[in-house]
């Protein structure tokens, strides 16, 4: 080999050389991930097992969030719903909170699924207390989009959540009671005007 070779040769051993330890540290990524894959696959064939029995709540609603996540499977929101709607009917109040979350915002739902289908489960899980799901109902009934449009109902429902210390009802709560007190605020002021 000639001297010009051997300084190229040099050259690109050089150049090459810092990129082994990343390709080492790709290489242990994927090791981890596969090894991740597999427990979640363990864990996701397990509580399947127990959820298909009937009586283990917990199990369904984890299959549920798997389906959801696409953890241990497929991604599958139709069979995510399935799974949570199951939990739900047992009285797992963050399964309907996830069922009726589903039916508001996915995509791939059964035909024949609507967010109307929501309400009932949405309504279930802020009932017995779940923050996430009162502030939830908090947001329908101020949308007005699957029943009519109440601000005294979303203002309760928040203020419940708040209650719960539950970071986005409180935001939304203080905004709407900011607004009101501005509105009541210039109806005051426009009657004095008036007089």
């Amino acid at each position: 080999m000639d001297k010009m070779h051997k300084s190229c040769w040099l050259m690109l051993r050089i150049l090459l050389l810092p990129a082994l330890p990343l390709a080492l540290l790709f290489n242990v990524q994927q090791a981890v991930a596969f090894e991740g894959d597999y427990i979640w696959e363990a864990r996701f064939k397990a509580s399947l097992a127990k959820a298909q029995s009937g009586h283990q709540v917990k199990d369904q609603y984890a299959v549920g969030d798997m389906y959801l996540r696409g953890r241990g499977t497929a991604k599958n929101t139709a069979k995510a719903l399935y799974w949570f709607l199951r939990a739900a009917k047992q009285g797992h109040r963050k399964a309907a909170y996830k069922a009726g979350y589903l039916y508001l915002y996915s995509d791939g739902l059964p035909p024949g699924a609507s967010p109307k289908q929501a309400l009932p489960w949405i309504r279930k899980a802020a009932l017995a207390g779940y923050a996430p799901a009162q502030y939830e109902l908090g947001r329908v009934f101020l949308s007005g989009k699957i029943v009519k449009r109440n601000e005294p109902q979303a203002l309760m429902w928040w203020g419940r959540a708040k209650a719960a210390n539950y970071a986005p009802a409180r935001k939304a709560f203080d905004q709407m009671v900011k607004r009101l007190v501005k509105m009541q605020t210039a109806f005051v002021e426009q009657n004095r005007a008036a007089k």
